[in-house]
Parts: C-alpha cells; sequence; structure tokens
C-alpha cells in the first residue's frame, strides 16, 4: 500500500524518480525541521488553502483545528487542546460549546474569534463537510465562546469528535467570498419537509451552496495567514519553508524556528530522503524489507511505530457457489497461512492478524474481554481442519483436487488492483496455498482502483482484496463490512437493506440478514452496525462486542494482516520526539511541536 491519506487509503508502490530537489540552505539551517506533508505533495502555484485538494497548507503547521484526535479506539471524543482551550458536551452529544484559547492571533496580529469558527463551518457547508456530521447550527456566544447544535432530529454519536477536526480559517479572508447571506442559503438548504415551495427553495439553495463551494476552492490568499505554530514564507516546486509564528498562542512551546517540507511524488522519493538523512520526520510510506534496512543503517535514523487500526482483508462474495457456505469459508481460513502471507506482502508496515473479527487486535483486545476474546477461532493454518470442514458440507477430493457438492471442481480467482503490491503479493501467496491444498488458483490484477471498486459492486469477483477495520471509531470499522457492500444503506436516515438481488444497490458481501454467536443466537449485523452511530462509546460496548463474536463465526472476510503506522525520526538535529505517546504519535508532527516535543539538540 501507499500512503495512509486522511479519510481513505490510496495505494500505490511504484517506483518513481526522485525529481524535485530541495533548497541545501534551508534545508542546512540550524533549527531548521525536515519533514514531508502526510497528506500531499507540493504543487507548484497551487493555492494556500486547505479547501483546495491541491493546495498548499499544511495541517497542524499553518492550519489549525478546534482539537487534535487522540486516535482513541473506545473513545471518539479524546483529544488534545488546538484552538480550542476546552469544551462541553451536552444534551446526549448532540449540543457543543466550545471555549477558544483567550490569546489565540493569526499571524498578522488579529485575534482568533467566534466569528472565525462560524466562518469555517460555513466554509464546510459549501463543501458538504458539515453536512456530513449533521450540523444544525453555529451559534456565537462571545468572541471566544461558540456553540454548535446537531441537525434536530439526529443523534450522529461522531458529531463532536468531527466538529472538532474542522480546519479553521479566517473569515476576513473567506466571508467576503461566501458573501453576507450564507447563513440564510444554509438555511434553506437544510430544509426537508413537503412544503413544494420550501423544497425548491431548499433545491435553489444546494445550488447556490454547490456554485460558492468553487469559489472558496479556488480563492488564493495573496499571503499565508495562519493560527498555527508557523506560517508560510516562500514556496517553490521542490520544498515549502515555514518560519516560526511569533503570534501562536503557544509560542514559547516551539523550540523550531522554522520547517522545510520537501515534495514528493511516490513511496521511492521519500524512502531516498531517508537514506539520504535529509528528513527529521517521515510519515507511514510501504516499503520492502531491503529499504528499511537501508533507512535504518543512516546514523540518526528510528523507526517509531503506533497502532493504524487498519486492516487487509480477502473478502468473500457469498452470492457466488460455493462462498455462501460458512464451511468452505473456514476452510479457506485454514489453508491460508496467515504468517507466510504477511511476511511476504507487508512485512514492514503490517502484523498478522489474530483474531479476524472485523477489528484490528489492538482494537479487539481493548473492546472485548478476556474471555469472549478466548471464544473467538484463530483459524490457525490447519489443513486437516480444512479438510474436515469440506468434507462434513459434501466436497470430495479426486485425483488431489476438490470437487464442489454440485459435482463440479473448484477453481478460483483472486483479484488485486494494480500497484497494490503488497495485495499482488499476498494473492500469490494464497493462490500457491490453495492450489497445492486442491483448489487451482490464480491471481488476477485489474488495472485502476476505480474499475476494482466498480467491477467488485458488480458481484464479478468471488475472492477479492479488501480494506476493512477501518476504525478507530466502532461505526466506520463495522460499516465497511455491515455496510452499503452488505446492502445496508440509510436513506432519509433510516436503515434500508437492499438485497443481493438488487444489481444496481452494490450489495456483494451478501452476509446473511442474521448471522451467529458462539451460541448459536441469531443476531442482524447490518441493524447492529447502524446502531453504534447515535450511541456512546459505552452504550456501544455490547454491540460491538456481539459483532465481533458473529463476524469471527460467519467469516465474511479473513484479516490477514493488521497496518501499522510506522513512522521514520532523525535525532542527529532534533531529541524528545513523542516515541512513547501513541496518541501524539498519530497527530502530524506540527501537533508535537506545538504540545513542547521536538526539541533541536
Amino acid at each position: 500500500m501507499k500512503k495512509v491519506l486522511p479519510l481513505a487509503l490510496i495505494a500505490s508502490l511504484g517506483v518513481l524518480a526522485a525529481g524535485c530537489g530541495a533548497s541545501p540552505t534551508h534545508s542546512a539551517a540550524a533549527q531548521t525541521f525536515t519533514t514531508i506533508d502526510e497528506a500531499h505533495g507540493i504543487t507548484d502555484g497551487a493555492p494556500m488553502n486547505p479547501f483546495n485538494t491541491n493546495g498548499n497548507s499544511f495541517m497542524s503547521f499553518d492550519v489549525m483545528q478546534l482539537g487534535w484526535f487522540t486516535n482513541s479506539a473506545t473513545n471518539p471524543n479524546d483529544f488534545y487542546p488546538g484552538l480550542a482551550k476546552k469544551w462541553q458536551i451536552s444534551d446526549g452529544g448532540r449540543t457543543v460549546t466550545v471555549w477558544l484559547q483567550p490569546n489565540a492571533k493569526w499571524s498578522n496580529g488579529q485575534p482568533v474569534t467566534a466569528q472565525d469558527v462560524k466562518a469555517s463551518m460555513a466554509a464546510g457547508f459549501t463543501q458538504g463537510n458539515s453536512q456530513a456530521f449533521y450540523l444544525g447550527s453555529v451559534k456565537v456566544i462571545s468572541p471566544t465562546e461558540v456553540q454548535f447544535t446537531q441537525v434536530p432530529g439526529q443523534n450522529y454519536n461522531l458529531f463532536f469528535n468531527s466538529l472538532m477536526q474542522q480546519p479553521i480559517i479566517p473569515a476576513f479572508e473567506y466571508d467576503p467570498i461566501m458573501g453576507k447571506n450564507i447563513w440564510t442559503i444554509i438555511d434553506e438548504s437544510m430544509y426537508t419537509g413537503s412544503n413544494p415551495a420550501l423544497k425548491a427553495l431548499a433545491t435553489k439553495a444546494q445550488t447556490e451552496l454547490t456554485n460558492i463551494g468553487k469559489s472558496v476552492v479556488d480563492y488564493a490568499p495573496k499571503t499565508d495567514i495562519s493560527a498555527g505554530p508557523f506560517l508560510i514564507k516562500n514556496l517553490n516546486p521542490g520544498e515549502a519553508l515555514l518560519v516560526k509564528n511569533p503570534d501562536f498562542y503557544a509560542a514559547n512551546k516551539i523550540h523550531i524556528k522554522q520547517v522545510v517540507f520537501r515534495n514528493y511524488t511516490g513511496n521511492q522519493q521519500i524512502w531516498n530522503y531517508l537514506i539520504a538523512g535529509q528528513l527529521d520526520m517521515a510519515p507511514f510510506t510501504a516499503m520492502p524489507t531491503d529499504i528499511l534496512h537501508r533507512i535504518l543503517q543512516v546514523k540518526g535514523n528510528q523507526e517509531v511505530v503506533s497502532p493504524s487500526y487498519v486492516g487487509a482483508a480477502l473478502a468473500f462474495n457469498q452470492g457466488i457457489y460455493p462462498y455462501g457456505m460458512p464451511a468452505v469459508r473456514h476452510a479457506l481460513a485454514h489453508v491460508i497461512n496467515r504468517d507466510v502471507v504477511q511476511k511476504v506482502a507487508e512485512p514492514v508496515v503490517g502484523t498478522v492478524s489474530k483474531y479476524s473479527d472485523g477489528m484490528v487486535d489492538q482494537a479487539t483486545e481493548k473492546w472485548l474481554t478476556p474471555a469472549q476474546i478466548k471464544e473467538l477461532n484463530p483459524y490457525s493454518y490447519n489443513l486437516s481442519e480444512a479438510t474436515k470442514e469440506l468434507e462434513k458440507a459434501g466436497f470430495k477430493k479426486v485425483n488431489g483436487k476438490w470437487m464442489m457438492p454440485n459435482g463440479k471442481p473448484w477453481t478460483a480467482t483472486i483479484y488485486t488492483v494494480n500497484g497494490f503490491s503488497d495485495w499482488i503479493e499476498a494473492a500469490k501467496v494464497i493462490s500457491t496455498e490453495m492450489t497445492q491444498f486442491g483448489i487451482p488458483t490464480s491471481p488476477d490484477i485489474v488495472s485502476s482502483y476505480s474499475e476494482y471498486l466498480k467491477d467488485i459492486a458488480l458481484d464479478k469477483y468471488a475472492l477479492a482484496f479488501w480494506i476493512n477495520a477501518l476504525g478507530p471509531e466502532a461505526y466506520p470499522t463495522f460499516q465497511r463490512i455491515y455496510g452499503p457492500n452488505d446492502g445496508y444503506n440509510v436513506v432519509g436516515g433510516q436503515l434500508v437493506y437492499y438485497p443481493y438481488s438488487n444489481k444496481t444497490e452494490g450489495n456483494w458481501v451478501d452476509s446473511p440478514q442474521e448471522i451467529p454467536l458462539p451460541n448459536g443466537k441469531m443476531v442482524n449485523p447490518g441493524q447492529l452496525t447502524y446502531d453504534l452511530n447515535s450511541l456512546t462509546a459505552a452504550q456501544q460496548r455490547p454491540i460491538v462486542q456481539k459483532l465481533a463474536l458473529a463476524t469471527n463465526e460467519s467469516l465474511p472476510m479473513i484479516t490477514l494482516w493488521n497496518y501499522i503506522n510506522v513512522q521514520f525520526i532523525n535525532t542527529t538535529r532534533f531529541t524528545d520526539f513523542p516515541v512513547h505517546n501513541n496518541g501524539m504519535l498519530d497527530n502530524p508532527p506540527g501537533v508535537w511541536i506545538m504540545s513542547g516535543y521536538v526539541q533541536p539538540k
């Protein structure tokens, strides 16, 4: 896989030329911290605008949030302070009040106020971001106090989590772009009743928001106005130079004078920077073992590991014979040697999955009790057990090849995607294992990820790789299995199920609507997953436990490995990295720096 980008995994491990160079004068300067922006490289000529996909802005350095998530698997409301000094969550999570840092200023000296926060949420509405977490209204209580409420009738349990992670922009720059009546347009756009006139007005307002959103994306500030610890001084195709912002509310904690972001266009460029000892910090990058060894041989380079809450799985289309038979899925779990697969496919940024319960192992050990973990079937590599499962289900082995109960020979194809090198290597290993067991299997590579997603939804693949356990929050973790891909969709605020026979709605997993717990009791995984969306962490726990146990029993997909967040630091020039603080490590390094970590030697 390639680097982990916000809200998605974009996979590619292509060999790319080193490309753009960097200014040795800036990078070698005293107290200059050199790194890579995890979200993107530098786009020459792109605006310094966090809403522009290719924009030259750097989260936690010159772009701030209200808070920084600790990446807790069990508490989605656990945050480090950002521009918000403190907050209060009330009304069952439907109302949030935030108090800003009293000394927060923009880099032009103007204070950061509640009006800036309100403008930021308005800009979010123009991008569809605020609607995504059901933001209903924003009320300015005072220059440093602002209150947010959910849309009436909603009870979205990630409301606070999403709210805290929105980029905060200066109202004095973006209000003129959005216009004086932006909140009137927003309010009109949210009408969901049946009045024809108001419905027409809502449609018109939604179109207006879309058009305003294009202007917001295209806006190019003349200079960087930062509320963070640094601000952009200059940019070139090779690097961006940021200098310390003296107006930052915690400037006394910042021990670094300037930051250089190196440009990159692929993983190999980042490897080259690390091998040359030019980066003080580099984020998650997939790489082969020999590259890891070369990187760690460089003076000062160290590997730092924290949980990633993402898994790689082999998924079954249960609507395609014979994969709807639990015995088939269980048998294949015993045929696949996950230890071998992980060592070949993802030796550096992966660990073997122990549980195959829909979550990564670290999350399982936080949500389940020790007794419940003992109930999980480990599906260890065991060809004898695989043989027993198949024979009990009516399969027969003839001349070393398995025949299905319908009398036809069993052959298989495992689908992966061009550029997903770890998936491709894993598919080769699994194909060999299945073939040796008596199921002639071959890997097949789809040309692009977009084609892969289209075809998997059209039921073209019986066996295919899938990203699962996409946490750390419980709802998105299980929705990755028991959401739209399994026929469960939210329409008009209500859960709707589309059966496998409906070929237009993308149900390719085709799990039964009721699956068993280890004790034989049946549960509806789609309904349980949907319920997670509106519950607190304490209320979620018994549901997560049922979903984990049922997923392990039904096995809609085999989790092969858990990705781990492998980052690199170099201690030649700096010390005091947050190497023992996983919550801090999972944030961009600007959060480390503003929290007082990272000091020059």
